[in-house]
């Protein structure tokens, strides 16, 4: 196999159909399933077929040359998940890793996309291998059962007799011993059916938990895997878009087509009282395209017609209210007026009790502002629309062929079947995709894609965002501000009162959801927090704004555990209390207890590396997993500068997969959480973005990054996620670390703490 990415040969012979000939004459066989999307738990009854044809459901290949493949139903976008999936295949296949190879699996209702959830199939919110790892591992059980039975038939023995290892059955009969490989057992196995789903766990774990090299990576480094952007086909044009300057503003009319440009279209939708990321042309709202597309030979071309393009756009009467300072004023007065929608409420009649004294109390409000995603690679889609034709062997359909690095491609799907003509048959490939951070979730650039694909109908063309569009038309992490008052006994260091007031915008209400429901995504990280509280109140006004807003990695608990460890930091220090001690003598979530107390050795507290160095602690427990982390930062006197020397972290994220890559992801996450917690922003002035790439849009520079050091717990519980949860808890740990050298009355109660930054310097 060439490459990870399940690209459609030029001569049209797609993957599966490949495996097909590739296994003719009766030598191999699929085993799969029907797997539900984030609405269902999923199963893996034993489905096979010994002469596999193109409907068979299937997530497992066994090739007549002992290869093992694997269709992977996680987008990989450098997190690693595709390579721990087929580990936990491995393992409970007993076969040998060095024959391992995955790919994604085909974007079709067998693998996805049923009824169960609305978005079908879709990588984020860390559920990679929480949600389809015990999928992937029954029909792995099945497979070796379904081997192991073909062999005992061959040999006249019970299966029992037999045994596994390395892709290999042997039994002993009469003292001689016999061994048949899974690739001769192929055929046989196929016609096995079994009467239910095979125990799991039966052989010690080998792979899972130790770091085999990563599936992905040597096509990345010889340069044959396929992003999204690297799609080529024959024939192929290529479009840029750009987009209304002002938020919400349409097309009115366009100038004339520049010279060597093959079409202008007219592109994207504006719901009516939403943002764009899915509403359809027609939908209810809809007040018309918000960007036009040049489509020319190259790129390049197209990037430079675009902008010379002549657009009449037509601004929306609320521009103004899509003004930074508009936008934070208004979340001020939401703050006291605000109609709240409650979140949580224990014992809340006691607040009052609880703040007043002798408890000790304190109240500050903290803000967060909008984020763009700032994927490396830039928003793409290529797309070839072939019209429906009849000839003399009868009617052929039309058919909507969809390559893009996606995070939701059965969504994707769903897109091309609202915008293409009935009937249309719609195939989508799923790329790699160069970092995704929920953006690649979203359908606008899909869907404008789509609508230069049916403008050019019978030539592949390929949509490319240039990085100025897409950071002024991101969706972006909601701005929000939130208002904590807390008290605790001066003695026992017993949490008495906790309200929390939070004013953001909904994602949920953006995206057409019940205006009257609570939007957890909002309150995520803010409620059922893992200490102990006497008198709880959470609460969340809901600020309509209409800049787009949607997932940004960890979603609410960048946002407010920002805010709860903040408080839980101004608390402590009320109360003359050492942070970690007074968190300790809080905490009710006996993981947690575990991450603080090893993060506590861990990290060195108390006794920071240099002179003139401070530490900051947060902890938070989400996707599955339990976190803690210690900054350890330094100020310069003369400009007020900070410099994050060294990120402790410990994570506990039960059963671990891939130890590397967990530490991967944890300094990843690091990486990107550093340089929102100092730098990153998107401000608007009367609905323009005023970010517009990264040289106002600092990420860190080699010489920024930190120290990052990481502890796993591992146990046999349940795998937790790990591409998120390393966000959180840096923020807040690094303006703890900041108040504790500056003082309490100079703590950075708003982000990015260095808001004027650019790559040259604060």
């Amino acid at each position: 196999m060439k490459t990870l990415c399940p690209q459609q040969a030029q001569d049209g012979v797609t993957r599966r159909q490949f495996f097909v000939r590739s296994l003719a004459g009766g030598a191999g066989f699929m085993v799969g399933g029907p797997m539900l999307g984030l609405g269902g738990a999923g199963i893996a009854n034993a489905q096979v077929s010994g002469a596999p044809a193109g409907g068979v459901t299937a997530w497992i290949v066994i090739g007549s040359d002992e290869w093992i493949s694997i269709d992977v139903p996680v987008t990989e976008m450098g997190q690693g998940t595709m390579t721990g999936l087929a580990q936990i295949v491995a393992d409970e296949l007993r076969v040998d890793w060095s024959r391992v190879r995955a790919q994604h699996a085909p974007v079709d209702p067998a693998h996805g996309g049923t009824n169960a959830s609305p978005w079908g199939r879709f990588t984020g919110g860390s559920l990679g291998i929480r949600l389809f790892g015990p999928v992937l591992q029954q029909a792995a059980a099945n497979a070796r059962q379904m081997l192991v039975m073909a062999a005992a038939q061959s040999w006249g023995v019970a299966p029992s007799a037999c045994t596994v290892a390395a892709g290999v059955v042997t039994v002993t009969v009469s003292g001689t011993v016999r061994t048949l490989t899974y690739g001769a057992l192929a055929s046989k196995a196929a016609a096995i059916v079994l009467a239910g789903n095979t125990p799991l766990n039966q052989y010690p774990r080998r792979v899972v938990g130790s770091s085999p090299a990563r599936l992905d990576v040597p096509a990345k480094v010889n340069g044959s895997a396929k992003f999204g952007i690297d799609v080529v086909l024959p024939g192929m044009l290529f479009a840029a878009v750009k987009h209304s300057p002002v938020l919400g503003g349409t097309v009115g009319s366009l100038g004339s087509k520049p010279a060597g440009v093959f079409a202008l279209v007219p592109v994207g939708a504006v719901a009516g009282a939403a943002n764009s990321s899915n509403a359809l042309s027609g939908a209810p709202g809809y007040r018309g395209h918000n960007g036009v597309a040049a489509v020319s030979a190259t790129t390049w071309d197209a990037m430079r017609a675009v902008r010379s393009v002549a657009v009449n756009w037509t601004a929306p009467a609320d521009s103004s209210a899509n003004d930074s300072n508009a936008i934070t004023a208004r979340a001020i007065w939401l703050m006291g007026n605000g109609n709240p929608m409650i979140a949580q409420d224990r014992n809340s009649a006691s607040l009052a009790t609880g703040l007043a004294l002798p408890n000790k109390a304190i109240a500050a409000t903290y803000q967060l502002p909008f984020l763009a995603h700032a994927c490396m690679e830039p928003l793409n889609c290529t797309v070839r629309f072939t019209p429906a034709s009849t000839s003399a062997s009868g009617a052929v359909a039309a058919t909507c062929e969809i390559w893009a690095p996606t995070q939701a491609p059965d969504l994707v799907r769903l897109t091309a079947s609202s915008l293409c003509p009935a009937g249309t048959v719609v195939k989508v490939v799923n790329t790699l995709a160069g970092s995704g951070f929920g953006r690649k979730f979203e359908q606008d650039f899909i869907r404008e894609g789509i609508q230069v694909g049916l403008a050019c109908p019978g030539r592949p063309v390929k949509l490319t965002w240039p990085r100025e569009q897409d950071f002024a038309n991101d969706q972006f992490r909601p701005m929000a501000m939130s208002r904590i008052e807390a008290a605790a006994s001066p003695t026992s260091g017993r949490l008495s009162a906790w309200r929390n007031r939070i004013v953001t915008p909904s994602i949920n209400a953006q995206r057409g959801g019940d205006l009257a429901a609570l939007d957890g995504s909002a309150v995520d990280g803010a409620i059922d927090l893992p200490y102990a509280m006497d008198s709880v109140l959470v609460d969340f006004v809901r600020h309509d704004t209409t800049i787009p807003v949607g997932y940004w990695r960890s979603v609410g608990m960048s946002i407010n555990t920002f805010a709860v460890e903040s408080a839980m930091d101004e608390l402590a220090n009320t109360l003359g209390w050492d942070p970690i001690a007074f968190r300790l003598a809080n905490l009710a979530q006996p993981r947690l207890v575990g991450v603080l107390n090893a993060l506590k050795t861990f990290a060195r507290w108390g006794s920071p590396s240099a002179t003139g160095h401070a530490q900051g602690v947060a902890i938070a427990a989400g996707f599955g997993s339990f976190m803690g982390q210690v900054a350890e930062v330094s100020v310069n006197a003369s400009t007020g500068a900070l410099t994050v020397h060294r990120i402790s972290t410990v994570i506990d994220c039960g059963t671990v997969i891939h130890p590397d890559a967990v530490r991967a992801q944890i300094e990843g996450a690091v990486a990107q959480a550093v340089a929102a917690t100092l730098y990153g922003q998107q401000t608007f002035v009367n609905g323009v973005p005023q970010v517009t790439n990264f040289n106002r849009y600092r990420l860190l520079r080699l010489q920024d990054m930190p120290q990052v050091d990481v502890q796993i717990i591992s146990n046999g519980d349940a795998p937790g996620g790990v591409g998120e949860p390393g966000v959180p808890c840096v923020a807040p740990a690094i303006a703890n670390a900041h108040a504790r050298l500056v003082g309490p009355t100079a703590r950075r109660r708003s982000l990015p703490m260095f808001p004027g930054a650019t790559l040259s310097g604060l």
